[in-house]
Parts: structure tokens; C-alpha cells; sequence
């Protein structure tokens, strides 16, 4: 007999794909509309990296809460606390691009110069949580977290003590991409569903 019952983890991930999926059209649909003035917009290279880790994280917890799909029961706290990254994610999302699509001659850098302490506070907050997942959902140890940590208290003393190094800026939205594109590498037999 066929049951069309959905199981507990398919209820509590969908509302988890809905917040995710509002962050990446946030993405998507703000970065179309920079591109499509783009000659009234001075793109800043930093903060297009910015937008695209962003994009990459939405993207990474959707295959990471997948790893939960064996949990037979949700309670209200651990949906709060699931809830909580992809809000962040998308909260990030929408600070890091222009909320009015007619500002015209739009510059990224002064954009991303004027908003990156709050911006960088929230990925804290988002990175912070995501430690938080990987400790006591995932069950992985905190040294595994070393470098969330390092990763964590830089980018909270950056936006804490408004730095304002243009250098570590560049250096730091590298060293995001690389990254980000190293673990998909590295680490390819995590990036799959089964």
C-alpha cells in the first residue's frame, strides 16, 4: 500500500529549503539587477567574492542538513537552532547588495566599505552557529572546528574593531574562494547525496 506520509526530517527540511531558497533568489535576484545597470555600477572584485561565499554557503547547507535525515524526531528548540543558519545566510544576503535598485551609479567598494562591520558580524553570528551544528547535531569534535574558530574570531575582531586594511579586505576574499573551492575538491566524497 502506498503511504504518501512524509517523514519528520522531510517536514522540518522543507522549511529549511524555503529559507535557503529565498537567500539564494535574494542572491540571484540582486546581483541580476546590479548586472543589469551594469554600466552605472563600479563593481568592487572583493565584494563579488563576498557574494558568491555567500551563495556558496546557502548552497552548502542544503547538502549539509541532509546529513540529519536519519533523525526520527524534531522538537521546536532544534528547529529554532536548525532555522537559525539559513536566516543568518539569508540576512547576510540581503546587507551584502543594494536594497535600492534605482540608486543609480552605485559604487561596490564604498557600498561594501560602509556595511562590511555588520556584514562580517552577522557571518560571525552564521559561522558561530554553524560550529554549534557541527558540535552537537553533526557529533564532530571541537578541534575539528579549529579553523571555523580562527575563521570566526577573525572576520568578529574585523567587524568589532572596523578595520579598515584594504589589503587584508583582498587578501581575505581570496583566501574565502580558494577555500571554498578547495574543499568541493578535497573533499568531493561529502558533496553527494545518497
Amino acid at each position: 500500500m502506498y503511504s504518501n506520509q512524509i517523514s519528520a526530517f522531510e517536514y522540518v527540511s522543507i522549511l529549511v529549503s524555503i529559507i535557503l531558497g529565498l537567500g539564494i533568489t535574494q542572491i540571484l535576484s540582486s546581483f541580476s539587477d546590479l548586472l543589469y545597470h551594469y554600466k552605472e555600477i563600479k563593481f568592487y572584485w572583493p565584494h563579488t567574492l563576498w557574494i558568491l561565499f555567500i551563495l556558496f554557503l546557502n548552497i552548502q547547507d542544503w547538502f549539509i542538513t541532509y546529513q540529519l535525515k536519519d533523525k526520527l524526531e524534531w522538537s521546536l528548540p532544534e528547529l529554532f537552532f536548525i532555522l537559525l543558519y539559513p536566516i543568518t545566510l539569508f540576512i547576510a544576503a540581503k546587507m551584502l547588495l543594494p536594497a535600492n535598485e534605482s540608486d543609480k551609479g552605485t559604487d561596490m567598494k564604498l557600498y561594501y566599505r560602509s556595511h562590511y562591520p555588520v556584514i562580517f558580524f552577522i557571518i560571525a553570528v552564521a559561522v558561530f552557529i554553524s560550529i554549534l551544528f557541527n558540535v552537537f547535531l553533526l557529533e564532530k569534535s571541537w578541534l575539528q572546528q579549529l579553523l571555523l574558530l580562527v575563521f570566526f574570531s577573525l572576520i568578529m575582531y574585523i567587524s568589532i574593531r572596523k578595520v579598515e586594511n584594504e589589503l587584508l579586505h583582498k587578501w581575505m576574499a581570496v583566501l574565502l574562494g580558494a577555500t571554498s573551492v578547495l574543499s568541493v575538491i578535497l573533499e568531493k566524497n561529502v558533496w553527494v547525496i545518497k
